[in-house]
C-alpha cells in the first residue's frame, strides 16, 4: 500500500547557494551580471516569482547586506554545496527546500514552482532531468527527511549533492515535462566561465527571458 502523504508544515523555502569561489570566472560569481542584473538578484527573484520565500546561503554574509532576503552563513565554508544544503536545514525551520545554484541565471520560475509541488506529497527529493540527460541536483527539491542522509554522506567526506539524490531515492521530472516548462532548456545554462556568461547574456537579451515565466 502506498503510504499517505506526509503533512506539509508550511510551504518550502527557496534557497540560493552562493558560496562557491567562482575561480574559473575570475571570482565574485554572485556579483557578475547578465543583461545588467547580478546573478544573486536573478536567482532570488526567480524563486520569488515561483512563489517561494527566499534564503541565501553564502560565505560572504557582509557582501549580501543589501539583499532583501534572509542571509545565513555557510557553516562549512569551501566544503561544497552538500554542506551548504545541510546548513540551510540546520539554520532554518524549513521542512522543504527548492535549491538553486547562483550560477543558473536563466532558470524559469515555472520549473521552480513545479519542483515546489513535491512538498505536498511524500517525495523526499525531486530533480529535473536536463537536456543532456542527467539530473540537476543544484536545481532540485529536498525535504527535511534528506537531512540525516546528507549528514552521513558529509561525514564520509562526500560533497556532491547528486550522491544525496541516490541515497534518498529521489524522483525525477522527465525530459518531456521539463521541456514543457522550459522549451529551450535555458534553466540548465551554468555560468562557470567567461564564455558561459557571454552566452547567458546573449540568450537573455534575445529571448526577453526576464519578462516571461
Amino acid at each position: 500500500m502506498t503510504p499517505p502523504p506526509c503533512p506539509a508544515a508550511g510551504p518550502p523555502r527557496g534557497v540560493v547557494l552562493a558560496g562557491g569561489p567562482g575561480s574559473r570566472l575570475g571570482g565574485g560569481k554572485p556579483w557578475r551580471r547578465v543583461a545588467g542584473r547580478r546573478l544573486i538578484d536573478l536567482a532570488g527573484q526567480a524563486l520569488e516569482r515561483a512563489g517561494l520565500e527566499v534564503m541565501v546561503v553564502t560565505v560572504e554574509v557582509a557582501a549580501c547586506a543589501d539583499l532583501p532576503w534572509e542571509v545565513i552563513a555557510d557553516r562549512w565554508p569551501g566544503q561544497g554545496p552538500l554542506a551548504a544544503l545541510i546548513t540551510a536545514f540546520l539554520d532554518s525551520e524549513a521542512q522543504g527546500i527548492v535549491l538553486m545554484a547562483v550560477d543558473l541565471p536563466l532558470v524559469r520560475p515555472a520549473l521552480l514552482a513545479r519542483l515546489a509541488l513535491a512538498h505536498d506529497g511524500h517525495c523526499k527529493a525531486l530533480a529535473p532531468i536536463g537536456p543532456q540527460g542527467w539530473p540537476e541536483p543544484l536545481l532540485a527539491y529536498y525535504s527535511r527527511q534528506c537531512l540525516p542522509a546528507a549528514q552521513r554522506l558529509r561525514a564520509r567526506g562526500e560533497d556532491r549533492p547528486r550522491m544525496l539524490l541516490g541515497a534518498v531515492g529521489a524522483q525525477f521530472l522527465d525530459p518531456a515535462e521539463v521541456a514543457r516548462l522550459d522549451p529551450k532548456g535555458h534553466s540548465f545554462l551554468n555560468v562557470n566561465r567567461p564564455q558561459d556568461l557571454e552566452l547567458a547574456c546573449r540568450a537573455a537579451e534575445a529571448g526577453g527571458l526576464f519578462d516571461t515565466p
